[in-house]
């Protein structure tokens, strides 16, 4: 049953935005919509079933939680080392990418700088902010596609006095932008002034091995790559993430890290769909082929711009730039049981910006059909 408050345009204007996406049960709770019914595109996890494995390691729960788990994470770094082929000693495993990155601020002197990359996930500046830090913002703008320019960046870094971390994610949320080629010139940057690179590859398998910066770390000891493996491998309750970086910085952060942060059945599973090659290539395929198919669908609806991505979710933002038609739109698809992420908490963006990450096809069609009749029946009362 859906609430009034939700289909009332005098009332749209109340929807709250989640701050995060994946969140259907605050949503549901405000709208009276079954949280059951909920289609939920906001959150960027692989709508494909998990690995096989995770329903054999599942019967094995009653004897796993009767375990302390590994405080070392042994099995997993080893399996880590042997999918990436970076060494063990580079590996922290952590209660999801999340505790990596409130682990990282350890690194820092009270009175150094950091610079953010944006729009990016949130918990970067909450993560720094939470240690008295106060991040300095780098801004891509959506018109020019969200690209680096170099000049204009470098030109930026350079004003921040004591810049001691750069962070960045690659791929992006909610932009779902690659770094490319400008991030060679960034580590050569960073390498020259001893500043620390951050790069978040939470989404990076859904692109491709390829596009990840391990090859970077023979040149600069400095960087650190974040991981999860709950996104693409389609585990999002289980936390399990890691960190790839110097032995000697994962000294100065292990400390902060809470004993057994990683519980026993998310070190069992993660060991295991690390290495199911099988599942990697069935999910990038399929990420291609719903990535194609919904940028040509979204794209035939004048009314919104979509940019392109490298990863399991698509940016796109209303034409008109009206923070009531964004807010109508939201509250239009979700009186249908659609939920969309609004990505006006991001820095660098508003209300007019949403995030859909990929689902079944024939839930993408749904919502592709339910934005483009919304523009319709729209554009047909305008002209009443």
């Amino acid at each position: 049953m859906i609430d009034n408050k939700i289909t009332e345009k005098n009332q749209v204007s109340s929807i709250p935005y989640p701050s995060h996406g994946g969140n259907p049960q605050e949503v549901a709770k405000f709208s009276g919509i079954d949280v059951e019914q909920l289609i939920d595109f906001s959150a960027s996890i692989n709508p494909l079933p998990p690995p096989n494995c995770v329903s054999q390691l599942l019967l094995e729960t009653p004897r796993l939680l009767r375990e302390y788990p590994d405080p070392h994470c042994s099995l997993i770094t080893q399996r880590i080392s042997q999918a990436t082929g970076v060494a063990e000693d580079w590996i922290r495993v952590t209660n999801g990418s999340t505790e990596m990155i409130y682990l990282l601020p350890h690194l820092l002197m009270k009175d150094q700088e950091i610079a953010i990359f944006d729009p990016c996930f949130s918990e970067y500046e909450t993560a720094f902010r939470a240690f008295g830090f106060r991040p300095q913002s780098i801004t891509l703008s959506p018109e020019k596609d969200f690209q680096a320019d170099p000049l204009q960046i470098f030109t930026l870094l350079n004003s921040i006095n004591k810049l001691k971390i750069i962070v960045l994610g690659n791929p992006a949320s909610p932009t779902g932008k690659l770094y490319g080629e400008f991030l060679p010139n960034l580590q050569e940057y960073c390498e020259e002034r001893k500043i620390i690179l951050i790069l978040d590859e939470a989404f990076i398998d859904f692109s491709s091995a390829d596009n990840s910066a391990w090859n970077l770390l023979k040149k600069n000891t400095n960087l650190i790559l974040i991981r999860s493996l709950t996104k693409f491998y389609s585990i999002p309750g289980l936390r399990i993430g890691y960190g790839i970086l110097h032995p000697e910085k994962i000294k100065q952060i292990e400390s902060y890290q809470y004993p057994w942060s990683v519980n026993a059945l998310a070190q069992a599973v993660g060991a295991e769909v690390i290495l199911d090659t099988g599942f990697q290539e069935k999910t990038r395929n399929w990420t291609i082929d719903e990535r194609i198919f919904m940028l040509h669908e979204l794209n035939s609806i004048p009314e919104i711009e979509v940019f392109s991505s490298e990863t399991n979710f698509l940016l796109f933002r209303v034409r008109d730039n009206n923070k009531a038609t964004a807010q109508d739109l939201y509250a239009n698809l979700l009186s249908q049981s659609l939920l969309i992420r609004n990505c006006g908490n991001f820095k660098g963006l508003n209300e007019s910006f949403f995030r859909i990450s990929l689902r079944e096809r024939r839930d993408n069609q749904k919502l592709v059909e339910s934005i483009y009749d919304y523009f319709s029946t729209r554009q047909r009362d305008f002209k009443k």
